[in-house]
């Protein structure tokens, strides 16, 4: 049962990433018929491909951001693994971080850009779900840091027995 448990974080990546995925495909059939759209007054949907990552950076280098993405995801997901379960905070940031990062980098790799679609004044640019999974995450991870150490219960040591 604790080996179940303590995949819990593969279930968090695995929705987090499954919803990036999904609002990828709505938001593309969705602006494809409507074309750009406001949903509330500090938020609206239009299509935009980002060759880069966040912000536009890294634009023509090509695969080698999907690459490069993949081989710190997994680095970030042995040191997920390695905390212990006291560190559920530190956990589920890593774990939001790598689904949402994992489905930008999906698109990155199979398509060769990424789909944006979200506009708001609240953030500069163009974005989508997956970039602001990787902000809560982000935002989950400094939280961890502020939070107090874990305590690991020890059990006494036994009297020796005369």
């Amino acid at each position: 049962m604790n080996r179940i448990l303590a995949l819990w974080p593969l279930a968090v990546i695995l929705m987090a990433y499954g919803l990036d995925r999904l609002s990828k495909w709505w938001a593309a059939a969705f602006l494809a018929q409507h074309g750009p759209t406001d949903l509330t007054s500090w938020l609206s949907m239009q299509i935009a491909y980002n060759r880069g990552i966040a912000f536009g950076l890294l634009q023509g280098v090509g695969p080698l951001v999907g690459w490069l993405t993949i081989i710190v995801l997994l680095l970030l997901a042995v040191f997920m693994f390695s905390l212990s379960q006291e560190q559920w905070v530190l956990k589920l940031g890593l774990a939001i971080l790598i689904g949402g990062a994992a489905g930008n980098m999906w698109d990155r790799i199979v398509h060769g850009r990424v789909l944006d679609f979200l506009v708001s004044p609240i953030r500069p640019g163009i974005f989508n779900i997956a970039d602001v999974l990787i902000y809560v995450g982000i935002g989950l991870c400094l939280l961890s840091a502020f939070l107090p150490a874990p305590v690991v219960a020890t059990l006494p040591a036994e009297a020796p027995l005369d």
